[in-house]
């Protein structure tokens, strides 16, 4: 943990680095996004993190799978989302409160998507924050962020790449252009170039908050970009922890709005997505949409969960998953239908009696959902079912995932692949 002399210290720079940017020192990058349908490329497919592919697979049958033990370093800690490009699936197991950085070394791991042999594991000693992005030209670098307040990348052979020090602890970053955009865990959104240069830092809650809030800020989520500027969002310092702060900046690091969102359903910041019209947020169990432009809110959905995972949009609906998945109106938040997860919650071992909390992947108008996938007008099972044999096999100790999705799933035309708890990297084509 940053001591309050290093907050500080690093707020001073941070907060020249951000009103640099608002002088325009920063220019707005170039950010052609091919929605390719061979590959997944950062955590929330596109930079706008709208889950929202322009292909999918058309069913669901075990293809293979890579066991947590069969890498080396191993696949141990909190499995990210995979990301796909170039045919091959990366994935991160990343520290968290049940995966402490000084117990296990996280792995970056290349997986090579049309077989399941793994290509090479790359071991982070310190510790890794969040999952992977790939970002570059189309042999591709990855990039993930550390506990140790560095941003790492890797090349697509494995090869160690360039080495940003932002300071905190990093999540997972967005590609955008020719940079990409972090949040870290002492507060404040990094601007980094492809090549890691640094090209502005802004501080969370503004320089007043910054003297007078105590030494470690608390959770962030994924920052989100557009044509406009970047969006993050964060639980803010002490004396405003029962809600959480959304944040909009543009690409020169000037903050445009602020709004506060309250926490009365849960606090933490578990997603964003952002469309032409609106920047939609998960707070807790509660589902925000937010004027992009302004930050107003325009409506609110409460799932009745302490918890929902990221947004996913198409043209009509909003999905989100809690302890059911819902598909709401984008224009109204009005709910159109939900996914009901049958499973008792009692059962500390069932992963079947887990909420649904994965960015649910949409594309072909099916949005996918751990091993299955449903009619995204009305919710209708195509295929795929939460008791799969396969899933149930293994002796889960499932009480860290209550609040962390069990299986997350990405899609590519021809195939879902996901990470699970137990499973470790699963293709079902």
């Amino acid at each position: 943990m940053l001591s309050r002399r290093e907050v500080l210290a690093a707020g001073g720079a941070a907060l020249a680095g951000g009103l640099a940017g608002c002088g325009g020192s920063s220019p707005t990058p170039d950010a052609t996004f091919d929605a390719p349908t061979t590959a997944w490329p950062t955590a929330g497919y596109d930079p706008q993190a709208t889950g929202r592919a322009p292909a999918g697979p058309t069913e669901g049958t075990l293809s293979w799978s890579v066991s947590r033990d069969a890498a080396d370093p191993p696949l141990y800690g909190a499995l990210s989302p995979p990301v796909v490009a170039d045919g091959t699936v990366y994935v991160a197991g990343f520290a968290t409160h049940y995966y402490r950085p000084n117990d296990f070394v996280s792995p970056l791991a290349a997986i090579d998507a049309a077989s399941g042999s793994v290509r090479w594991v790359e071991g982070f000693a310190d510790g890794l924050g969040g999952g992977p992005a790939v970002v570059g030209d189309d042999s591709g670098t990855v990039v993930v962020g550390g506990y140790d307040g560095a941003l790492h990348a890797v090349g697509s052979d494995g090869s160690s790449g360039w080495t940003a020090d932002l300071g905190g602890r990093l999540g997972t970053p967005t590609a955008y252009g020719d940079r990409l955009y972090v949040e870290s865990g002492s507060g404040r959104l990094h601007a980094v170039g492809n090549d890691g240069s640094r090209l502005w830092t802004a501080d969370r809650p503004g320089p007043a908050e910054l003297l007078v809030g105590p030494d470690e800020p608390v959770e962030t989520t994924m920052p989100v970009a557009d044509e406009r500027g970047v969006y993050a969002a964060f639980t803010p310092f002490e004396r405003e922890r029962e809600a959480v702060v959304v944040l909009g900046y543009d690409h020169g690091g000037g903050r445009r709005w602020r709004t506060v969102l309250d926490g009365r359903y849960g606090r933490s910041p578990n997603g964003l997505a952002v469309t032409d019209d609106a920047l939609y947020a998960t707070v807790g169990g509660t589902v925000y949409a937010l004027d992009a432009d302004t930050g107003e809110e325009r409506w609110r959905f409460v799932t009745g969960s302490a918890v929902a995972g990221p947004p996913t949009v198409d043209d009509e609906r909003v999905y989100v998953g809690a302890k059911n998945l819902y598909a709401l109106s984008r224009n109204e938040g009005v709910e159109q239908w939900r996914v009901v997860n049958e499973a008792p919650p009692s059962h500390e071992r069932d992963p079947t009696a887990l909420p649904y909390l994965a960015r649910p992947p949409v594309a072909d108008g099916r949005v996918y959902l751990r091993t299955g996938a449903f009619d995204a007008a009305d919710g209708t099972r195509l295929w795929g079912d939460d008791a799969d044999e396969w899933l149930q096999t293994g002796n889960y100790f499932a009480e860290p995932y209550y609040k962390r999705s069990m299986a997350s799933p990405v899609v590519t035309e021809d195939a879902t692949y996901l990470t699970h708890a137990h499973h470790g990297v699963v293709k079902v084509a």
